[in-house]
């Protein structure tokens, strides 16, 4: 199952930039990883510092992936890092596959196709064991001072809204951005049984209680409350988002959704 909200359907994104564009941008400051051919020497004999010159066509090419890797993407069944992982190594292939490059958030980019099994790596060793969820990453990521080009985000978004914010400041700072929402299938569709105990796989709290119809109706309203907050942040910056279970067809996913309504790359 996938929806595409608001609307994505018509392949908007949010900020359109003409592919293959060589047109000088500016420096930003040298991070591990970076191509040293790019290196400006002139400003390092001038400030003492290492720059980067930045050209448009280099902001297209490069994707980073911001992954959930909080404990809640371990729940569900199947689990939902698994399919949020694979989703992740298919977004880094096709980036490198097109002669860009991919960084995995936190980590050292990856140029060129033939260092795929680097990033892999990256994403093998991004198990789902983390305290902190997605705004905390994101915000780490922002931090940096420098907003990524195109940012593909892939997690459960089940945060308050509020974890939302550091994504919307990038988003301003023109930050092209995919958002692709994995949920478990019994998440999107719960059904009734025994009494249940909940627990919090970040607040490490836990609750008893009687999945009944009752129950799963006032659930899923709240859910639908929740994804239509996600959709109207996400139309607000022209982002493309993407709800999907973690049961879903990689190939459908790709081909049949998100590719065509613009996601990037």
């Amino acid at each position: 199952m996938l929806r595409l909200r608001g609307s994505l359907g018509e392949g908007s994104r949010g900020h359109g930039r003409a592919q293959g564009q060589t047109e000088f941008r500016g420096h930003r400051p040298y991070s591990p990883g970076d191509d040293l051919r790019r290196l400006d020497w002139n400003a390092y004999g001038r400030l003492g510092r290492f720059f980067m010159r930045e050209y448009e066509h280099e902001r297209t090419e490069h994707v980073t992936v911001l992954l959930d890797c909080s404990r809640s993407m371990a729940a569900g069944d199947p689990p939902k890092h698994l399919l949020a992982r694979r989703a992740a190594a298919a977004f880094g292939y096709l980036a490198l596959k097109r002669g860009g490059s991919a960084t995995l958030a936190g980590q050292a980019a990856v140029e060129g196709v033939s260092r795929f099994s680097r990033f892999l790596d990256h994403l093998v060793a991004a198990e789902p064991t983390q305290d902190t969820g997605l705004h905390a990453r994101a915000e780490a990521l922002f931090a940096r001072g420098r907003a990524p080009s195109d940012l593909v985000v892939i997690s459960d978004a089940l945060e308050p809204l509020e974890s939302l914010q550091p994504l919307q400041a990038m988003s301003e700072k023109r930050t092209n951005l995919t958002l692709l929402q994995v949920l478990a299938p019994d998440e999107l569709d719960p059904r009734p049984g025994d009494a249940l105990e909940l627990h919090g796989l970040e607040e490490r709290e836990s609750l008893e209680l009687t999945l009944d119809a009752a129950t799963i109706a006032a659930y899923q309203r709240e859910l639908e409350r929740h994804l239509e907050g996600i959709e109207g942040i996400a139309r607000r910056h022209g982002w493309t988002l993407a709800l999907t279970d973690s049961a879903a067809d990689l190939r459908e996913l790709f081909l049949g959704k998100l590719l065509p309504a613009g996601a990037t790359p």
